[in-house]
């Protein structure tokens, strides 16, 4: 089994060590902003002012891992979509509007996918294995099972996130490239697993990614056999958390985590966070699923137990 040690979120929610997220839980509004820490306390004021948010988040985040936990990341698998696209932008504009031969680096260097791990590994001093997936919507559910292999071959503290960042440039892909009525948010998750249980409350049983669905009655189809590849049923479920509201039918409680997220392609590992949660306050729930179909063609399933229950 694969628990969660310590879980942490930097969002446009109040979801930065909270022990638990459903206290501040509100459903999102477009003039909601991202909510951040005081940066400082984690990031050198020296290195604060060439990061982007997306790095920020992403170093904030595991650093507050790290302290919760008594040993260091013999792991981290890290999941984005689009990377780091305030560097990028930068990047692209400067080619375009600076004449002559010499450029500064920095802005490319911080502008590829795997700066955000790279970055969290020179902050942390870790050289252990890292590894950036970035398979779109389904990027954090890739690192994820990045990370349970991980765990299967005796790492003993993995850490797994994902984050995305939003900026002016997608509004004008809206409705083209990015179909979606959600507001452009940007988000960051991480999470410790381990193949201890210690004092967690949840474990992960199973993640499972599809890159090609088509129909609704495929998307059910699958559902149903990821559960029953993990001795479960429909019936076993007490809360489906997904990015929309296909399959509200199928379990007791039904949230959409978009409701809480907004918009960005990495949100289903928020959904992990809320997960985990959820069964802090809720005690007499046992099993969640989390279905991961922001983008209508991929489907990413992730169940979550809570500890006393058997897989």
């Amino acid at each position: 089994m694969y628990f969660i040690q310590h879980i942490e979120s930097i969002t446009h929610q109040d979801s930065f060590q909270k022990e638990n997220i459903w206290d501040e839980l509100k459903p999102l509004t477009a003039e909601n902003q991202l909510i951040s820490p005081d940066y400082k306390n984690y990031i050198p004021v020296a290195a604060l002012r060439r990061l982007s948010t997306i790095l920020r988040m992403g170093i904030t985040a595991s650093k507050a891992c790290q302290e919760k936990v008594p040993n260091e990341f013999d792991s981290i698998s890290v999941g984005t979509a689009l990377g780091c696209l305030t560097d990028t932008e930068k990047f692209l504009v400067t080619i375009n509007t600076v004449s002559g031969d010499v450029l500064s680096p920095t802005a490319f260097i911080q502008s590829t996918h795997n700066t955000i791990s790279g970055q969290i590994s020179l902050d942390l001093k870790n050289h252990a294995y890292n590894m950036t997936h970035t398979q779109n919507a389904l990027s954090f559910e890739v690192a994820l099972k990045d990370g349970l292999l991980c765990i299967d071959e005796g790492k003993k503290s993995v850490l797994v996130g994902a984050a995305d960042e939003a900026i002016p440039f997608l509004e004008r892909l809206r409705g083209s490239l990015i179909l979606t009525h959600l507001p452009f948010t940007s988000g960051a998750t991480f999470a410790v697993l381990s193949g201890e249980k210690g004092n967690s409350i949840a474990f992960v049983q199973a993640c499972e990614v599809y890159f090609s669905t088509k129909s609704q009655e495929t998307l059910v189809t699958l559902i149903n056999q990821f559960l029953d590849a993990n001795n479960c049923s429909s019936g076993d479920l007490d809360l489906i958390l997904e990015a929309r509201s296909d399959f509200r039918f199928l379990a007791k409680n039904h949230i959409s985590f978009t409701d809480y997220t907004g918009f960005y392609q990495s949100a289903s590992a928020f959904a992990l966070h809320m997960a985990n949660d959820w069964l802090i306050g809720n005690t007499d729930d046992k099993r969640i699923l989390i279905v991961n179909n922001l983008e209508s063609n991929k489907l990413g399933l992730t169940l979550i137990n809570r500890n006393e229950v058997e897989a």
